[in-house]
């Protein structure tokens, strides 16, 4: 006789002593999960069966799903995926320590095996994992190696001390700095064995600079928009290199005014998207007017996800995508961490290796990538 799912989840005491059995329903809630409670689990055609956590645990497959195809797709296209881009992406990996450990715990192994599957899905799809598997193994001159560290200061954060602890101890053989503040700029000029470029964004390097360039704010100001592009041709070990360091504008104004409640939120944002956009098209413009090979590097404001980066950046290589190993996040902000810093290469090098550096002061991190000039 089947038992009556309600009369099932009702609190029943032992017949003798009165005592309350199971009465957190703890047992009867891990039969439930398991399909060993009255009317659980599905039925399919013949005698497969899905039990309920397997469904919680599909549920939360199509939830990552959902999440990786909008990132990737129409982020800084629709107003909604730029709020979801620029979010905390932890959240959504919540579901995976209770259904993975009450999987494994229960042992429902089918169960364990999909959750495992939607994790990784989700650490690659939507937190930005990079397993590295671009890196290029060969087709490099490695007489020809370039260390690029990029890093925004945050204007003065960074002590002075410890923005000469960074060039000490990595050694960059071009350290391209957005938001130079004073205290910094002061410093550069003092560090031997470097020559500098500054301003609002600075320059550190080892080879000499043959030329500068800065591309006119003018249309980026009257846009709305506040862009920093500065392009630099240096003599490097294998001859004359492009380098562009940028600084492209910040979506932050347009979430304020969203959680502040102001006029039309999401008109600013959309506005804001379209400067943004606007900023990109003219500095990737700006940078194949060089003659390569081409090196970026910078604050771009915007994970790769982003249509913008794919529209205007996405036909070079990301050093950390190619050969960094983890989530490589370069921006704190409380309990947000996003990749937002940049170091780009075209098909005239390979890039050998990337990491994101330890924290020196200011709310980014540095990222470093080595790159070798390709045979």
């Amino acid at each position: 006789m089947a038992v009556d799912p309600a009369r099932y989840w009702r609190t029943i005491g032992c017949p003798v002593c009165k005592a309350p059995m199971d009465a957190l329903r703890t047992r009867r809630a891990m039969a439930w999960l398991t399909g060993r409670a009255p009317r659980s689990g599905v039925r399919f055609s013949g005698r497969f069966r899905v039990i309920p956590l397997e469904i919680l645990v599909g549920l939360w497959g199509v939830l990552i799903a959902a999440l990786t195809v909008t990132l990737h797709t129409v982020a800084d296209a629709w107003w909604p995926a730029t709020i979801l881009l620029f979010l905390g992406r932890w959240p959504w990996m919540v579901p995976a320590v209770p259904l993975l450990t009450a999987s494994l715990a229960l042992r429902q192994w089918r169960a364990a095996q999909l959750a495992v599957c939607v994790t990784v899905a989700g650490l690659i799809g939507v937190m930005e994992f990079s397993p590295g598997v671009r890196r290029a193994f060969s087709g490099g001159n490695p007489d020809s190696r370039v260390r690029v560290i990029t890093y925004n200061v945050g204007g003065d954060a960074v002590p002075p001390s410890l923005f000469v602890a960074l060039v000490m101890e990595w050694q960059p053989d071009v350290l391209a700095i957005q938001e130079c503040g004073q205290k910094v700029r002061e410093q550069l000029s003092s560090i031997a064995g470097y020559v500098s470029d500054v301003g609002s964004t600075c320059l550190l390097t080892r080879y000499p600079i043959v030329r500068v360039d800065s591309l006119r704010r003018n249309n980026f100001m009257a846009a709305g928009g506040a862009a920093w592009v500065k392009r630099y041709r240096l003599r490097g070990p294998a001859g004359e290199v492009d380098f562009t360091n940028v600084h492209l504008d910040t979506p932050r104004k347009a979430f304020e005014a969203l959680l502040r409640g102001s006029g039309d939120a999401t008109g600013t944002i959309t506005y804001k998207t379209d400067v943004r956009d606007l900023e990109s098209k003219l500095a990737r413009r700006w940078v194949d007017q060089g003659r390569g090979p081409r090196v970026v590097a910078g604050d771009f404001n915007m994970p790769t996800e982003s249509a913008i980066f794919r529209r205007h950046w996405a036909s070079m290589v990301d050093g950390f995508e190619a050969a960094g190993f983890g989530f490589g996040y370069t921006r704190l902000a409380g309990w947000i961490r996003l990749r937002i810093d940049h170091v780009l290469v075209d098909d005239g090098w390979v890039v050998r290796s990337a990491r994101v550096l330890p924290d020196y002061g200011s709310d980014h991190l540095p990222v470093m990538v080595n790159i070798e000039r390709s045979r």
